[in-house]
């Protein structure tokens, strides 16, 4: 069975193609958001030799939607037939791709809605490639400022499909490959175990907590599928952190009367007391779904935030996009055959 160009690596393509400047024409290629076996920017026996040897690996766009604020949905079919969801969100100066790792989720955060379609397979690494490659041919074709960063903050725990995650973001940041820089890709989980946590450990990009609430028993009620005390979870990202210099980004949606009162943003400042990194808090109102919840209102984000600030934090409030597409936080979810 002939190998997908998007499952390879700079590597491993260098070997189909007896030589590392032809791998390394084919990936400027796909980092430009073209498609490189049919690439005029790629001398003809290139091509030749490409299609010779690996095989296209394209996610058709079944629709797209785009949001008032320009944020774009893309819903990419897979080759099984089922479909995954993907969006860019442009800013000034530069765009970011939110990328799923998995089909469903198994997570079972109460406030999401991909959360409703449980857990259908996890997505292999040329089906993570594909996202990205979309995203950037997208980017390009709708003239959004350059596709720079990446975050697996899409459908999935990208924790509970680390093989294929961690493969993808090795072929992310090389420079032989699609060249972005470790900074500029954040990888976010909620932190399905003290153990998976772990596996975090020496891997290049930001790391997000999806944490949502620091007291016990409230982000029990939000993520279905805890199983660990938040302390122990907490306690397994500063073993990792004792070993990096970079911030630790903390993403915490917060939801009227739920998670939002004083006591959760003490409990917060109390969980980080001792942390041995900088932590970054992102605020997140939630987006609207039909799930029982509602955002948490103006004043309360706000009381929120100063009190991280007033314990020494850096904490922001994330603005909300694409929530006129469902392409907001929260909000992604496709229905599966």
């Amino acid at each position: 069975m002939r190998p997908r160009l998007l499952d390879l690596g700079p590597n491993a393509l260098t070997e189909h193609l007896d030589g590392p400047g032809r791998s390394r024409e084919v990936f400027r290629s796909l980092a430009a958001g073209r498609d490189p076996f049919h690439d005029p920017h790629l001398a003809a026996g290139l091509r030749r030799r490409l299609r010779d040897c690996v095989d296209p690996l394209t996610l058709p766009n079944r629709n797209t939607r785009r949001a008032e604020d320009g944020t774009t949905k893309l819903l990419l079919e897979l080759p099984d037939g089922r479909a995954v969801e993907t969006v860019l969100i442009p800013e000034k100066t530069r765009t970011t791709l939110c990328v799923s790792s998995q089909v469903g989720c198994v997570r079972g955060c109460g406030f999401c809605l991909t959360a409703t379609m449980g857990l259908v397979r996890n997505l292999d690494v040329g089906e993570i490639m594909s996202q990205v490659h979309a995203g950037l041919a997208h980017a390009a074709a709708l003239e959004l400022p350059p596709l720079r960063n990446l975050v697996f903050m899409g459908m999935g725990e990208p924790l509970d499909n680390w093989t294929h995650v961690r493969a993808a973001i090795d072929i992310l940041v090389d420079g032989r490959g699609f060249g972005f820089g470790p900074r500029h890709v954040t990888v976010s989980s909620v932190g399905p175990s003290p153990r998976a946590i772990l596996r975090l450990e020496g891997c290049p990009t930001r790391l997000a907590w999806s944490l949502h609430a620091a007291r016990e028993d409230v982000r029990r009620g939000l993520v279905a599928s805890q199983r660990h005390t938040v302390q122990a979870l907490r306690d397994a990202f500063v073993e990792i952190y004792s070993a990096r210099k970079d911030p630790l980004f903390v993403e915490m949606t917060l939801m009227a009367g739920v998670n939002d009162q004083p006591e959760d943003a003490e409990a917060a400042i109390a969980l980080f007391g001792a942390f041995p990194n900088e932590v970054r808090f992102n605020l997140l109102p939630m987006n609207p779904t039909d799930r029982g919840f509602r955002p948490s209102p103006p004043a309360a984000v706000e009381s929120f935030l100063e009190r991280l600030r007033g314990a020494g934090h850096f904490a922001l409030t994330r603005t909300p996009r694409g929530q006129d597409a469902s392409a907001a936080c929260g909000q992604l979810a496709v229905i599966t055959g």
